[in-house]
């Protein structure tokens, strides 16, 4: 979960807005002081340092709300998200489709429909979950049980050899992951010189060649029994 993208979480909040969907082209950042629900397209959220130090923290996919902190500031969502280290920047990765909702309208829809709200505070316990297993994964982790963490969640189902997606930019996967891209790209030439798995920069794709080491260092149990019985490390 730790590298998931984040998708469906706030469907109850489609069309919601009194306002229609709005067009952001990619690239579009979002003002503060709104709540906002992505109706399509994809989103990154990426912490700011005052040095000019970016940290990707996690993608949005449709079906989401964000910049929902506005419900939980004392002065009515009135102050710019942001921290006394660093800003947030939530932008598009794509062309997306987005609904607006100042403070004012999330608190009515609220009293009208408490179970909005009840929705907005499971998914935001949601995403403060996978902040706090973000923070033990770059505290604890090496590279390389990063790498097979983000890759799991990436499996492709009923693939033989086993892949895995590999579907961000090496570039954005290091930022995701909390380490440089040339860290990142050592990481995977160390795995494939181990035999662990295999991979071409420019494929989309990972081919996982001992499925029972990669899911140990991973920390997560395999899928399926049938890859068992490789050369990796035991349970």
């Amino acid at each position: 979960m730790s590298f998931a993208e984040l998708v469906a979480q706030n469907h109850c909040w489609k069309n919601m807005s009194s306002e229609k969907p709005r067009l952001y082209t990619k690239n579009s950042t979002f003002e503060d002081g709104y709540m906002y629900f992505l109706v399509s397209g994809k989103l990154r959220l990426t912490a700011l340092s005052a040095s000019g130090g970016e940290k990707i923290i996690w993608y949005l996919g449709e079906g989401c709300c964000f910049n929902e902190i506005i419900l939980f500031l004392e002065n009515n969502g009135n102050a710019p998200l942001i921290s006394d280290n660093a800003s947030f920047r939530y932008e598009c990765v794509e062309d997306c489709y987005v609904q607006k909702f100042a403070p004012e309208e999330v608190r009515r829809l609220g009293k009208s429909f408490p179970e909005l709200l009840l929705n907005l505070c499971q998914s935001y316990s949601v995403k403060v979950t996978l902040l706090a297993q973000q923070v033990v994964s770059l505290s604890l982790e090496s590279h390389l049980t990063r790498v097979c963490k983000f890759l799991a969640t990436r499996i492709i189902p009923g693939s033989s050899p086993l892949r895995a997606r590999r579907d961000l930019p090496l570039f954005e996967m290091a930022g995701l992951l909390g380490m440089h891209r040339i860290t990142l790209y050592k990481a995977l030439r160390s795995a494939q010189s181990s035999g662990l798995l295999t991979f071409d920069k420019n494929s989309d794709e990972v081919v996982i060649l001992q499925p029972e080491t990669f899911f140990y260092e991973a920390h997560v149990t395999m899928p399926n029994a049938k890859y068992s019985g490789g050369t990796g490390r035991g349970y």
